[in-house]
């Protein structure tokens, strides 16, 4: 898996599989994921992995911090890694 996404690919990958059920299909908000996808985007630019970046940033947007079940970025790391 390459780290060169693009914050709006990982912010489309994240909307489309709504890790985190938050509904933002059925309501259209499509830029439900964008801070989390932007956050991200500046970790691999600090040398983060593509899955260790979207691990913390959603870590930080949706659970202060705290880890969480990681398994649920699965279906989203995989959309990314069939773009590339």
């Amino acid at each position: 898996m390459t780290n060169d996404c693009t914050a709006e690919e990982i912010s489309q990958a994240l909307f489309t599989t709504d890790p985190l059920n938050t509904c933002c299909k059925e309501n259209e908000c499509l830029d439900e994921y964008d801070h989390v996808a932007e956050a991200a985007v500046e970790k691999i630019a600090c040398g983060a992995s593509l899955e260790h970046a979207l691990q913390q940033a959603i870590s930080e947007w949706f659970y202060d911090g705290e880890s969480f079940d990681a398994g649920i970025l699965q279906p989203a790391m995989e959309q990314l890694e069939k773009a590339r």
